[in-house]
């Protein structure tokens, strides 16, 4: 009997310990739904409401439209992270809710290949549009815990569309570093965070604020690169 009952222990702790190792494989991409513009405390708001057209960025990862990296367990198994529809879709979207949090009024508009000339907003002030250099995810997990990588790196390109003028080129970037216990919702709150954090740049240009007659806030942890437009 003792010999039963040990016998069953091992087998119990052998299934977990294979569990453990498994790190809990999936089969296929596993989909983050819930990645999104988080607003801050406290931030600039507009003095008067205008009109921003935001155009789809341009996606330069070099990674499929709704990729977002990969999730690599302790076997070497990797799944895609993906997201519906495309990363542009994930990215407009959010600037789109960072501007709508600062009283601008937001619509859609044509894509535009980032030139002066090329710029089609009928009926609104300032166009916004740009380009995705890096917006990625990527879970590494070891037999307990995971380590997560968020980093994202994006340009953005203002234009005055009456003016056929571009009045701000930024870069902006963030990146988040975790070991975590694995979860799909830690996934997107980090990539949710470090997104956040690149677009709030934004709104911190010297700039854009006399633009846009943005006030109150405070400024970012890591200032946006800029150049100004012809």
């Amino acid at each position: 009997m003792k010999n039963k009952g040990r016998f069953s222990r091992l087998v119990v702790l052998s299934a977990l310990t294979v569990l453990i190792l498994s790190g809990c494989a999936e089969k296929g991409p596993i989909l983050l739904s819930n990645i999104s513009y988080q607003p801050a405390g406290k931030r600039t708001t507009a003095e008067k409401k205008a009109v921003i057209g935001v155009s789809l960025f341009k996606d330069s990862r070099g990674l499929a439209t709704s990729v977002l990296g990969t999730r690599t367990i302790p076997s070497g198994m990797q799944n895609d992270l993906v997201v519906q529809g495309t990363v542009a879709e994930l990215v407009a979207a959010a600037l789109k809710n960072a501007l709508k949090a600062r009283g601008l009024d937001v619509k859609d508009v044509p894509a535009w290949d980032l030139t002066a000339e090329g710029m089609k907003a009928e009926g609104a002030d300032y166009l916004f549009g740009g380009e995705i250099k890096t917006f990625r995810m990527d879970s590494t997990a070891t037999s307990l815990t995971t380590k997560l990588a968020a980093s994202v790196q994006l340009k953005i390109v203002v234009g005055d569309p009456a003016e056929k003028k571009i009045i701000r080129t930024l870069d902006v970037n963030s990146k988040i570093e975790q070991e975590i216990l694995y979860s799909r919702e830690r996934l997107e709150e980090a990539l949710s965070e470090a997104l956040s954090t690149a677009l709030d740049q934004i709104f911190q240009d010297e700039v854009l604020k006399n633009s846009l007659q943005l006030h109150g806030g405070t400024g970012p942890t890591t200032s946006p690169t800029s150049t100004s437009g012809s």
